[in-house]
């Protein structure tokens, strides 16, 4: 039986590798949450940084999720050793309701909510994740589970673009090689107990590794298949974001038009993918389920008129047109609090600004409220509208550059539709 490989250390000269695009930014941001992967992360960065002419500012960003009782003081410790390593880190706490099911799913699209707002807050224009080489393995087989298509087969991007850029460097890199970094460096790391909760499905499939590795599973052979899906997926892309730009209009009211004889004509997967990237942006960010968009497809095809809701989202055909927009009753009715000065991503669509008046104010979807019918666009898109109170009363409805009947005196409010991706 051949001796196992010994597992090195990265080299300076791979970190320079690996964090080479950081250069392109004036501000990155590490998402580090104490984990071996994470630490590593920030440790190689640190290394890179005081290695090149002109690092860019990084700062390191952890999360207080409240899920474990140690979580704040881990949170302490992730900031002590950014600061021995000359980075200034910051730690941002989850204050929502916690959830009753799909904890992990739940928490991690919190952390990359609170991530996401504090870059923009504070003009990091990169958010830099520690996924490894067998997170991208893990992730193609619970998509496998889940009979996903070839977009969710070819797992996490390396990079994925919006208003602030996300990039994965160490997709290609093993854990077992950034603990054997940690550890030449003498540095620590935290071991998460929820790690080791087997109700968990990807601590399921991590305990399952060495079955899969002897069944030639491995994940490099997994990361691999990733990979070779994704290039596939590429051309496909290509044809859905040239369809968008000829035969999709993007209102910056939030819906879109789109010529329903182009889209019949379109193959089926290219049309899937077109209609699958329309709902996840114009409903709110929650991605599909496949199966839902392929039935919607087959809808298409069979050209029955009657309206049809999904993921967030309305569709309506009329004519030659088919209209897609937020479903108006899937908006938090919850007030939005905006202060004079602040800017507010609301519903995960409108980007909201406020300036002018030294009133607080709070933002609200215009259904169910009083408004003059606007017949430039549909009604159910108005009703997905934010509105901007101020006493209670109507100050502005931004998204059509109407101001209130009140007349808020030097009142300067946008709303700007984040069509990122389409």
């Amino acid at each position: 039986m051949p001796a196992a490989e010994t597992v090195r250390p990265l080299s300076l000269a791979q970190s320079k590798e690996l964090f080479e695009t950081l250069t392109f930014h004036a501000h990155a941001a590490l998402a580090v949450s104490g984990g071996s992967d994470s630490t590593a992360l920030m440790w190689l960065a640190s290394r890179w940084a005081r290695a090149v002419a002109r690092p860019p500012k990084i700062s390191v960003l952890t999360v207080d999720h409240g899920l474990r009782p140690e979580a704040a003081l881990e949170c302490v410790r992730v900031v002590g050793w950014a600061v021995e390593l000359g980075l200034a880190a910051h730690i941002l706490t989850w204050r929502g309701e916690r959830p009753s099911s799909g904890l992990q799913a739940s928490a991690r699209d919190m952390r990359y909510g609170l991530m996401r707002d504090w870059c923009l807050a504070n003009e990091a224009t990169l958010l830099v994740t520690a996924h490894t080489l067998e997170d991208q393995a893990e992730t193609l087989l619970m998509r496998l589970a889940r009979g996903s298509g070839i977009r969710g087969l070819s797992g996490m991007r390396p990079e994925e673009g919006g208003p602030v850029r996300l990039e994965r460097p160490l997709l290609e890199t093993s854990r077992a090689q950034l603990r054997a970094t940690l550890t030449a460096a003498g540095q620590s790391w935290i071991e998460d107990p929820s790690n080791a909760d087997e109700r968990f499905e990807r601590v399921r499939l991590r305990k399952a590794e060495p079955l899969l590795t002897e069944l030639g599973l491995t994940p490099i052979a997994l990361a691999r298949s990733a990979a070779r899906l994704g290039r596939a997926l590429e051309p496909i892309e290509e044809l859905g974001r040239s369809f968008l730009a000829q035969h999709v209009e993007v209102r910056p009211e939030g819906f879109a038009i789109v010529d329903l004889a182009h889209l019949r004509k379109l193959d089926d997967e290219i049309a899937i993918q077109v209609l699958e990237r329309l709902l996840e942006r114009l409903g709110g960010g929650a991605a599909p389920r496949l199966m839902a968009v392929e039935a919607l497809h087959h809808w298409l095809r069979r050209g029955e008129v009657q309206a049809r809701t999904l993921s967030g989202c309305r569709i309506a055909q009329r004519k030659r047109q088919l209209l897609i927009g937020r479903e108006a009753g899937r908006i938090s009715k919850a007030p939005v609090a905006i202060q004079p000065g602040e800017s507010v991503l609301w519903d995960n669509r409108f980007r909201i600004s406020v300036a002018g008046t030294g009133m607080p104010c709070e933002i609200v979807p215009a259904r169910g409220l009083k408004l003059v019918r606007n017949r430039d666009i549909p009604a159910f898109v108005q009703e997905s509208l934010p509105v901007l109170l101020a006493e209670n009363e109507i100050a502005a409805i931004p998204a059509l550059g109407n101001l209130g009947q009140s007349g808020w005196i030097g009142l300067q409010v946008t709303a700007e539709f984040q069509n990122i991706g389409l």
